[in-house]
């Protein structure tokens, strides 16, 4: 999946005096995971809350939950864990 390209504080990856366009597959999984459930005001249901699951009690179905949401977003992960407080998110390789 193509799109903008931001960098670790959310700005935009100017390139050559333009914004960087590139495969934003890993930026859009890293938004979805730390966003909590209704942040995204037009998908509401959507939403990791990795906060919740690294600071609470953690959810024996998140991973699951967290993959079919990826889905949605057109983004195939192969693998997401949570171990000792990390999460761990493989996505696979698009061809």
């Amino acid at each position: 999946m193509k799109g903008i390209l931001v960098d670790d504080n959310g700005d935009f990856v100017v390139k050559d005096g333009h914004i960087a366009i590139g495969d934003n597959r890993a930026q859009c999984a890293q938004h979805l995971i730390g966003a909590f459930t209704g942040e995204y005001k037009h998908a509401p249901l959507l939403g990791g809350n990795a906060r919740n699951m690294i600071g609470g009690t953690p959810d024996p179905f998140w991973a699951g939950s967290v993959k079919s949401q990826l889905r949605q977003c057109l983004i195939e992960a192969e693998r997401v864990e949570l171990v000792d407080g990390e999460i761990i998110v493989e996505l696979k390789v698009e061809s």
